[in-house]
């Protein structure tokens, strides 16, 4: 059998293949390693412009961080290009609540209406004599009811006052009609009310009857015998509660002696309730003890 000879490829030939397939490589390796490369920039350009967001280490250029260990609020604030949210330290300065009693009058609405703070006017029940009262309480942006209860010393008692020997039901048809006077009006601070306040039957049937009513009693502590604390303890609630007098005494001197006690209670405790009358001297004392007060905040009773 005649075998045909293999066709020989020349030698030059054979390099210059394995040369072309060497290359191929060479470009793929390349070619990998500048995919990656780029990859690696995309990435990285990424992230720098679209950082992950770390809970509490940033915040934006209108915002800034106040002390870890203060409670904050949010609030808003503008700034020259547009209007964004700031964190803020809420007011941490002691509060004081400054009621005034007996309120009946229109110069006594104005006087202190006129004073620049929060003061709480508690306007007795209109009667035959001061009729104003209801009408007068429109005026304000917030107030009470001073609500007469019986006195040990019953002088000049008012057309309705709330008795000790007043029934349930009486109490809550006297309650209901000053509720109908003043609808606005939560809280009710007693006028007098020496003996009723001291005697505990009378007032857990008070009580029982401004709950109903989704009324809130004040202790004007017009007696010390009160039993208010006593029913308030017992149903775990907290009561508001008088701490200072104002004007026992109606000189300028003493009116503003007591201003500061109310101030230092205030700061020892956080707040504090102080009690005074529309006399002249005592609504101007106020008017003119704006650094006695500087550093309390004077609140509505509401605002405790």
């Amino acid at each position: 059998m005649i075998r045909t000879p293999k066709k020989s490829v020349p030698k030059r030939k054979r390099k210059t293949k394995k040369f072309k397939i060497l290359k191929l490589h060479v470009i793929a390796v390349w070619a990998v390693i500048l995919l990656s490369i780029t990859s690696i920039v995309i990435a990285l350009t990424y992230i720098m412009q679209n950082p992950l967001a770390l809970p509490n280490t940033s915040v934006s250029k209108n915002q800034t961080l106040i002390s870890p260990t203060l409670p904050y609020v949010l609030a808003n604030t503008t700034d020259t290009d547009n209007e964004t949210s700031a964190l803020v330290a809420p007011s941490v300065k002691p509060k004081l609540a400054i009621i005034i009693d007996d309120v009946t009058f229109p110069k006594q609405v104005k006087k202190i209406l006129s004073i620049p703070l929060n003061i709480t006017p508690s306007f007795l029940p209109p009667k035959l004599e001061t009729p104003f009262s209801e009408k007068l309480a429109k005026k304000c942006e917030f107030y009470m009811v001073h609500l007469p209860l019986e006195a040990v010393n019953f002088e000049r008692p008012e057309s309705v006052t709330i008795l000790v020997s007043d029934s349930y039901d009486e109490i809550l048809e006297k309650l209901s009609r000053f509720k109908q006077q003043f609808p606005r009006a939560v809280y009710y601070n007693n006028h007098t009310g020496s003996k009723f306040t001291a005697d505990l039957a009378a007032m857990r049937r008070l009580i029982d009857a401004m709950d109903e009513l989704d009324l809130i009693f004040v202790d004007s502590r017009t007696i010390a015998q009160t039993k208010a604390p006593e029913i308030f303890a017992k149903q775990g609630r907290k009561l508001l509660q008088r701490d200072v007098f104002l004007d026992n005494e109606i000189e300028e001197k003493a009116i503003k002696a007591q201003l500061m006690v109310a101030v230092n209670k205030a700061k020892e405790r956080g707040f504090a309730i102080a009690i005074g009358h529309p006399h002249d001297k005592t609504l101007d004392v106020i008017a003119n003890s704006l650094e006695v007060l500087k550093d309390v905040e004077v609140v509505y009773l509401k605002d405790l």
